[in-house]
């Protein structure tokens, strides 16, 4: 299986946007138009296995850079919740 970049190649930005909606996992969890807390509690459980899977393959170095990018995603998820937040605070 061809590598897919995790950039686009013309702007450079993230492409994971981009595959969110082909996922099934998005696609089921979408499909009555509303996502449950349930829902998202099963997509954190199906993304912890799949960390659980990978760590233990992973060299010692590549763990902790993989850690670091976890931990600045982790920020900027957060960021952009209260980016959210304060905006509809706001009435934005």
């Amino acid at each position: 299986m061809a590598r897919k970049s995790w950039f686009d190649p013309e702007s450079n930005e993230i492409m994971f946007s981009k595959y969110i909606e082909q996922m099934e996992s998005w696609q089921e969890a979408l499909a009555d138009g509303v996502v449950e807390p349930e829902e998202v509690k099963q997509q954190a459980e199906r993304v912890a296995e799949m960390l659980r899977a990978l760590e233990p393959k992973l060299s010692d170095e590549l763990h902790e850079e993989l850690t670091q990018i976890f931990y600045e995603w982790a920020v900027l998820l957060g960021m952009e919740r209260l980016v959210r937040l304060t905006a509809e605070e706001k009435g934005e």
